[in-house]
């Protein structure tokens, strides 16, 4: 009896570290899109999605997956054009009007954008501006770099939304497009993930505005075993522009940094480390010439602690975050890209946390704002990528040694 119980354990154990990442990629996508449920439904309408998003991702992708695989060469780039043509008729159209409020229109994240880069391009201070809600202007200097050609050729910083798309899927396939789950899995974010969709629509760009990270972060950890010094600097300082977008976006820059220290050792982790914080210094400083009262980026704080401004509360904040993933980083050790984003996509759906736990210690229920995390959602897909491929596709060696080309 014994003995035939073993196989059975050891089948419940490999089930269970299969069906893991999508359980907890469902997890985050119902969690930053639970506002967004809740406008369209209410609670129920919320708990219903949750569910979707579980069943949809553990249970119906993976016979999808077997089926798209033994299908014909032709389905993979069909599904792929029919879901950019979807995705590019959304932007244009947006949302019907009578979906409106429950969709988040009028959001000003993509105005923000336009008017520190106008005020740029008149040689004026970017973040004295205010958007069209009066709201100050909240995006750091990394996000205006990478936003400027978006805005400067069509006029709108949300453009930036349909590149930012576009590029996950590559970076999901890690070069090799033989494998259906990638495809799929980036299909049904787009297309499934409520506040993926809502953002990209509107022009809020907490998801796609942290698709460049996830490029930089897979280009540094494939250069990391290299012997060229200068790739990596140059990978460090993409990794410094890509992640000085939102301040918990640096939590990042320590991960990947601790990964590459995992496998080649600290020289090279303080050297990505070093490079990627001198950018955001670069980037950040001259913004600060002329008071920190002016950098109105300060007020995001307000999200963690109540308070705006750069407060004793947030440092702390930020000190604990900082020691609590040394320490993570430290017993964990991640070497493989999956790690990565999986550590990734935890400190960046933390926000998330944070403002469910202040509601439910009693703050203002106005409070509440769980898409705070949504950057997690680009990192939780690559990490789910990342993993070994299904037992129905063709074995890839890649996926069994650490910090290979991800790109």
């Amino acid at each position: 009896m014994l003995q035939a119980r073993v196989p059975v354990r050891r089948r419940v154990g490999h089930l269970a570290r299969a069906t893991a990442p999508s359980l907890l990629l469902a997890l985050i996508l119902a969690v930053v899109s639970w506002h967004t449920a809740t406008n369209l439904g209410g609670i129920a309408g919320g708990v219903v999605y949750a569910t979707g998003c579980v069943v949809v991702l553990v249970v119906v992708l993976p016979v999808a997956t077997r089926a798209v695989s033994r299908g014909p060469a032709w389905v993979l780039p069909t599904l792929v054009a029919v879901v950019v043509a979807v995705l590019v008729a959304l932007f244009v159209l947006g949302f019907p009007a009578a979906y409106g409020h429950a969709m988040g229109v009028g959001s000003d994240r993509s105005d923000a954008l336009d008017v520190a880069l106008a005020r740029l391009a008149d040689g004026r201070y970017p973040y004295e501006g205010v958007t069209y809600l009066g709201n100050p202007i909240t995006p750091l200097p990394g996000a205006l770099l990478m936003a400027a050609p978006f805005a400067w050729l069509t006029g709108d910083a949300a453009w930036q939304n349909v590149a930012g798309l576009l590029l996950l899927l590559p970076l999901l396939h890690r070069g090799s497009w033989r494998r259906a789950e990638p495809t799929l899995l980036w299909a049904c974010a787009a297309l499934g993930g409520l506040e993926v969709v809502r953002e990209f629509v509107v022009g809020d760009d907490l998801v796609t505005g942290a698709v460049p990270a996830v490029a930089a972060a897979a280009w540094t950890l494939a250069l990391a075993r290299g012997t060229s010094i200068g790739a990596l600097v140059a990978a460090g300082t993409a990794l410094g522009i890509a992640t000085c977008t939102r301040p918990h976006l640096a939590l990042v820059v320590m991960v990947v940094a601790g990964a590459v220290g995992a496998v080649v050792g600290w020289r090279r982790a303080v050297l990505v480390g070093t490079t990627a914080s001198a950018v955001w210094a670069l980037l950040i400083l001259p913004f600060l010439a002329g008071g920190s009262a002016r950098f109105s980026p300060w007020h995001v704080a307000a999200k963690v602690t109540g308070d705006r401004g750069l407060t004793a509360g947030i440092v702390v904040v930020g000190l604990v975050a900082a020691a609590l993933l040394v320490a993570a980083l430290l017993l964990v050790r991640p070497s493989s890209p999956s790690a990565v984003g999986w550590f990734c996509a935890a400190v960046l759906v933390a926000p998330s946390v944070l403002s469910l736990a202040r509601r439910l210690a009693g703050g203002p229920a106005a409070e509440l704002d769980l898409t705070l995390g949504a950057a997690a959602v680009p990192f939780a897909l690559w990490a789910v990528s990342a993993r070994r491929p299904a037992p129905d596709t063709a074995p890839d060696p890649s996926a069994v040694r650490p910090l290979v080309a991800t790109s």
